[in-house]
């Protein structure tokens, strides 16, 4: 049988596809053409690459033509960027997606949203209960994974058997959460905003891709939507301290004040405007509502319906890190060979 990772070039996807492999799945990754040299040395030759974009409608139906299951990692995620652009692949391509999956008569799909769907900044306390309020927030990240949601209750609704992830601030190695801040760690240039004092919710790759395979087995999963993480939040002064352990250096002291870095934002954003950039400033708003909010989540849903139990709280998570980065793996190689 065959599983369809889409975005498996990304950091999720990778993992998850590496993941498929050891446990004996087939396994096809859908990649723009050329992009295949993004995955993993040791994955490639493991799975069939097909080439396509969700961009593409017609590349899909090619795509998903003897598949099984689809693991729909793809996305354009960014705290810059257009409203079409975003909405390109996190809407448009998700439905044209779904719309081949479902002619395909595909057996199994989960879908990967994001706690974002809450809105940035996120709300006080929130869990899978909560009315979605990306639509109203003002990056286009979190008004699209909104949106994309909606697309895949409506593919559950037309017949896809289908669940939702909404997985937390996602890390591990070659993800963009662990590694630019280690980066910067080590030149020295990283910084924290407003002391570090928002609420990080992380969740460790290896917890999330459990929760993926779960949620594609499980009866009770189908049509639900179920918000991933670790379990407990920390802050990000402390999320960002033990990135830099992972470098051998000690907590963060550097921060920014919160208005210093709203005024550094908005002249920023002015002047990426009036260049028409592509490339995303330095500093944005969304990027500072989403680190220096404070709230609760809960992920008691995933648990009490599946029975799921995350393996791995944030300080196990951390110790396995700094294992591996000692060794001098991190982004470039893999946890477990394949």
């Amino acid at each position: 049988m065959t599983d369809l990772v889409t975005g498996a070039t990304g950091f999720i996807g990778s993992h998850l596809a590496e993941r498929l492999v050891r446990e004996g799945r087939r396994v096809r990754v859908l990649c723009r053409p050329g992009s295949e040299s993004k995955l993993p040395a040791d994955l490639r030759p493991r799975v069939e690459v097909m080439h396509g974009d969700l961009r593409d409608h017609a590349s899909l139906g090619r795509a998903v033509a003897g598949v099984a299951r689809i693991f729909h990692c793809a996305g354009h995620v960014s705290d810059w960027g257009s409203q079409d652009e975003f909405a390109a692949t996190n809407v448009r391509g998700t439905e044209a997606l779904y719309r081949a999956a479902r002619e395909a008569k595909v057996e199994r799909a989960v879908h990967f949203s994001s706690i974002a769907v809450f809105g940035t900044p996120s709300p006080a306390y929130f869990d899978d209960a909560t009315p979605t309020h990306g639509t109203k927030s003002r990056d286009g990240y979190s008004t699209t994974k909104a949106e994309g949601e909606e697309v895949a209750r409506k593919a559950f609704a037309g017949g896809l058997p289908l669940t939702i992830l909404r997985p937390a601030v996602v890390y591990g190695p070659r993800g963009t959460w662990l590694e630019e801040p280690l980066s910067m760690i080590r030149q020295g240039k990283m910084f924290l905003l407003g002391g570090g004092a928002g609420t990080c919710h992380p969740c460790y790759i290896e917890n999330l891709v459990d929760a993926t395979l779960l949620a594609a087995e499980h009866p009770r999963a189908l049509g639900e939507a179920f918000i991933v993480g670790d379990g407990e939040p920390v802050t990000f002064r402390e999320f960002f301290g033990a990135v830099a352990s992972l470098a051998g250096r000690g907590p963060i002291e550097r921060s920014i004040p919160l208005a210093v870095a709203r005024t550094m934002a908005s002249s920023f954003e002015t002047i990426a405007r009036l260049r028409r950039a592509t490339s995303r400033p330095l500093l944005t708003h969304a990027a500072i509502d989403m680190v220096t909010t404070t709230s609760a989540m809960s992920s008691r849903k995933i648990c009490e319906l599946l029975g799921f139990a995350p393996r791995y709280s944030f300080a196990r998570a951390f110790e396995e890190l700094r294992a591996l980065y000692r060794g001098g793996a991190g982004a470039t190689q893999s946890r477990t060979p394949l």
